[in-house]
């Protein structure tokens, strides 16, 4: 898809900028404030979160938690915008996760990275590289050891 090309583009920017466009393929990553490290049962929160939404708010292709960010390949399911999707998982699970760390304040950074998939191959690109990411990290030996990885069966 060119979002460029899409009558229904809306364009917004903070620091990034961030295009969408109904029944776009995003890839999403967003990170912890100040790169705080997530413990295990608020990883499994945030998996839990964004995979809950599947089928109902978001068409999830794939998502990856790591230690202190997360990735995730979907399309909007309905009248929602990327914006209030992404607005919804880090403000639900940021309640839960202080809870769980005990602390107060901010868990996500404010601005995320989001970018509308353009064709097949940017698509197998991009599911390759939430698969690796935990790989890459030196988290485990190969994607299937990560407890916080989805990636759906085609």
């Amino acid at each position: 898809m060119n979002p460029w090309k899409s009558p229904e583009l809306s364009f917004r920017r903070r620091h990034l900028p961030h295009l969408e466009v109904p029944n776009a393929t995003y890839f999403v990553s967003f990170t912890c404030q100040y790169r705080r490290e997530l413990p295990a049962e608020a990883r499994d929160l945030l998996m839990a979160e964004i995979r809950s939404l599947d089928k109902d708010t978001i068409d999830l292709d794939a998502a990856v938690v790591m230690p202190d960010h997360a990735h995730a390949i979907f399309r909007v399911i309905g009248t929602l915008t990327l914006t209030h999707v992404l607005k919804g998982i880090k403000g639900r699970s940021a309640h839960r996760i202080n809870e769980i760390t005990e602390r107060q304040g901010q868990v996500w950074a404010q601005e995320t990275f989001d970018h509308i998939v353009r064709s097949e191959a940017d698509w197998q690109e991009k599911i390759e590289y939430v698969r690796q990411n935990p790989v890459k990290w030196g988290l485990v030996s190969s994607p299937e050891e990560y407890n916080w990885l989805y990636v759906r069966i085609k």
